[in-house]
């Protein structure tokens, strides 16, 4: 098995434990996620660096709880970067963090209690 992009010990101390709790968190990041990376991906491409930095950002807290530290320190680089030199600059990290979302998607599905 490869490098693991997850490590639910946050979650599980958030959620004291509870299972169920857990199921839920993570969830609402597996179905919330895919429209929050595409409104990332969408924001890169209109320009919008603003936008862009603020998506960013908004994200982090969601992909901390899932323990994905990779894809929390890029979405930290893409908001500085994209405040700093503009959203063009960024497109090969947002691309970078679509595809580092879809492998914590997939381990995240593999988690017990998800389909």
């Amino acid at each position: 098995m490869g490098t693991s992009h997850i490590d639910l010990e946050y979650l599980e101390r958030f959620c004291k434990g509870d299972r169920d709790r857990m199921a839920k968190y993570i969830g609402m990041y597996v179905q919330g996620a895919p429209d929050l990376f595409a409104r990332l991906q969408a924001l890169q491409s209109a320009g919008d660096a603003d936008g862009l930095a603020v998506a960013a950002h908004s994200l982090r807290p969601q992909v901390n709880y899932m323990g994905a530290q990779r894809l929390f320190d890029l979405l930290a680089s893409i908001e500085q970067q994209a405040r700093a030199d503009g959203a063009a600059a960024c497109a090969e990290q947002v691309n970078e963090a679509l595809a580092l979302n879809e492998k914590v998607m997939a381990e995240l599905r593999a988690q017990p209690g998800h389909p």
